[in-house]
């Protein structure tokens, strides 16, 4: 007990002084100096209307392209085919689990 009691006493001893020396204050000077470093905008220039319409022609065009004229009309147009009840999910279930029921008789 004497043992484990002096052995505390020692590292409190050799700590304290650390302790202390790692809160004391850096030597220079107390003033907190902020600098703040102006930074210039970049500004694009404005493009011209018709450089603006080129570019929407453009990305029209190439997005066309890339898809066949019956599925840009497709989705595109306001009328959309009705949905097929035969292939919606609670049928597709019934279905399956009938054919699952056949198979294990």
């Amino acid at each position: 007990m004497k043992a484990t009691l002096a052995l505390a006493v020692a590292v409190f001893a050799t700590a304290m002084p650390l302790a202390a020396a790692a809160q004391s204050t850096s030597p220079g000077t107390t003033d907190i100096e902020l600098q703040r470093k102006q930074r210039r905008a970049v500004v694009l220039p404005k493009p011209s209307p018709d450089q603006v319409r080129t570019d929407a022609d453009s990305a029209v065009s190439d997005f066309t392209a890339k898809r066949s004229p019956d599925r840009v009309v497709r989705e595109t147009s306001p009328v959309r085919p009705s949905a097929r009840p035969d292939l919606n999910y609670d049928v597709q279930s019934g279905i399956q689990s009938r054919r699952l029921n056949d198979l294990r008789r």
